[in-house]
């Protein structure tokens, strides 16, 4: 389930993660390769148990992927231990990182008393091993359905991105009765995954972690607008350029593409989201150096179609 930190901890990671940025944007730009498996001579995709996004690799060190990929084999396999050097760390792991890249920990991973010690970290589960355990089957079974139901191997990152956001448009419901919930540990993009109806918060980090399945580079981003609403969407690199994509938006509002490839400023035409609390990642990353800037125009004619 959600997990929750103390206040002391999150400001520490507050601080942490700003001063972490080094502007080195060479990292975001590391492979991401999909797992792929041949079947009847065409290749397929297959489940892939580690994929990261390039704004993490901007803002967190080498340290914290690795030990991320260790928290993933540890989940998939229903461990109750994984590498873990301090809580800064495990918060970064559990309650960050995994929102957009393990949906089953946002969903089946509970809170500890003692998170980390000895260079150890926790982990514990809100169900019996041997249930969780088919969870986890079922859970790769379904990502990797969805993978080549929605994607022919070899499609461009264009092709991918909309290939999917139509998918959602058509394949999922947008859940009101979970709108303005403040308790918040049964949403997750898990939830979205098995029950097929959300909201942003569980919709966003679905899209980006599907994308990130094929190899793509993406995450989730959240902000305010000028009537204190939050919203959360997408922020995926396409052909090199970052574009804002609302598959939540086209849940809500179906035969429209003018929530695909947005600019900055398009982002804020359609909803007010304003760009100085673009938060990315769900990781406390603020965009004041413009690394992440969504200024190509590429989709523009794509806006007024239905």
């Amino acid at each position: 389930m959600k997990k929750t930190v103390s206040l002391i901890l999150s400001l520490t990671f507050v601080f942490t993660i700003l001063a972490g940025c080094t502007g080195d944007t060479s990292s975001a730009e590391k492979s991401l390769t999909p797992v792929t498996v041949v079947e009847d001579g065409e290749t397929r995709y297959g489940f892939n148990p580690h994929v990261y996004s390039g704004i993490y690799d901007d803002n967190f060190d080498d340290k914290t992927r690795e030990t991320f990929f260790g928290f993933c084999d540890a989940v998939l396999a229903g461990e109750e231990e994984f590498s873990c050097s301090d809580e800064i760390m495990y918060f970064n792991i559990v309650n960050t990182i995994s929102h957009n890249c393990m949906p089953l920990a946002t969903y089946f991973v509970c809170d500890t008393d003692d998170p980390v010690s000895h260079g150890v970290g926790r982990i514990e589960y809100s169900i019996p091993r041997d249930e969780y355990l088919q969870k986890v089957s079922e859970f790769k079974e379904a990502v990797t359905d969805i993978l080549n139901d929605v994607f022919a191997y070899g499609m461009t990152e264009e092709e991918r991105a909309k290939a999917l956001y139509s998918y959602f448009e058509t394949n999922y419901t947008y859940d009101y009765d979970a709108v303005g919930i403040t308790n918040d540990t049964d949403l997750s993009p898990y939830r979205l995954l098995t029950e097929r109806k959300g909201i942003c918060q569980e919709i966003a980090p679905l899209y980006a972690y599907l994308l990130l399945q094929t190899g793509m580079d993406c995450t989730t981003c959240g902000a305010l607008n000028g009537a204190n609403e939050s919203h959360e969407w997408v922020v995926a690199k396409i052909d090199g350029e970052y574009y804002h994509i609302d598959p939540t938006f086209v849940i809500t509002d179906q035969g429209t593409w003018k929530y695909f490839g947005m600019t900055d400023d398009k982002r804020y035409e359609e909803g007010g989201w304003l760009k100085a609390y673009f938060n990315y990642g769900e990781a406390n990353i603020f965009d004041s150096r413009g690394d992440y800037a969504c200024t190509s125009t590429r989709f523009e004619t794509l806006w007024n179609q239905m």
